[in-house]
């Protein structure tokens, strides 16, 4: 395919100022988050699938003043519901409630797994406390 010796300059210039223009948009980053209504069940789900556990109670105050929080020992089993050798005596869970594009995500610290949580509400922590 032949081009046109004229089209490739302004070609060139078209594409730089496209990727200028992407360039000045940031890439939405995941922000510690609150609640905005208690919603305790839809987090222990999303604590139970990332942890691969039996659903966990949790506070129903949960996430509501703190983006983060901690779990004492989570019984961990396979996915036959057998425990785990050697995940009964561990050191606490941590998780981290995450904003992004007002789709909210639970974090498990230790591991960085991440889970949406699309039914849950939440809002930016302005005042990040963990």
């Amino acid at each position: 395919m032949l081009f046109n010796k004229r089209l490739l300059p302004a070609l060139s210039i078209f594409l730089l100022a496209g990727c200028a223009f992407y360039a000045d948009k940031p890439t939405p980053k995941l922000q510690h988050a609150l609640l905005i209504k208690p919603q305790s069940e839809l987090i222990a789900q999303g604590m139970a699938r990332l942890m691969r556990s039996n659903p966990i109670a949790v506070a129903d105050d949960v996430f509501m003043q703190q983006s983060v929080m901690v779990v004492d020992n989570v019984n961990k089993s396979d996915g036959m519901g057998n425990p785990i050798m050697g995940k009964q005596l561990n050191m606490p869970d941590r998780f981290e409630l995450l904003i992004k594009n007002n789709t909210c995500f639970l974090r498990h610290l230790d591991s960085k797994a991440t889970e949406p949580l699309p039914k849950v509400q939440c809002k930016v922590n302005g005042f990040h406390s963990g």
